[in-house]
């Protein structure tokens, strides 16, 4: 059964969504400034990555964005292999960063557009 659109709950729970998704923006860059940190620093910047993703992970279903919360997993392990090699990221894995982050940003692109 749909909620009532009416519903004071129902629509706070909405503009909760629309708060988390218009930060989204803000999460991505973080993203991607941490992979250009992994690219510098190697395996010591792999960590807050790594966290970053597990955060987006969490939050993403909890406010109802599945998509973001799956991609967001998927690229927290990808991390998380790196993290077990102990080496530095290759030319390879930043470019599965890179299309992870991207992954991403287009769940959250994909959210806003069934929020409204």
């Amino acid at each position: 059964m749909a909620p009532d659109p009416e519903d004071p709950l129902a629509q706070q729970l909405r503009q909760l969504r629309r708060e988390y998704l218009r930060d989204s923006g803000k999460r991505v860059e973080e993203l991607r400034n941490l992979r250009i940190r992994a690219a510098q620093e190697g395996p010591p910047a792999l960590p807050d990555l790594r966290q970053a993703f597990h955060r987006l992970a969490g939050s993403g279903g909890s406010y109802g964005f599945p998509d973001v919360s799956t991609r967001s997993r998927d690229a927290e392990h990808l991390v998380a292999d790196m993290i077990s090699t102990g080496r530095s990221p290759t030319a390879a894995d930043l470019a599965a960063l890179d299309k992870a982050i991207e992954s991403v940003a287009a769940a959250f692109q994909d959210a806003m557009r069934t929020i409204g």
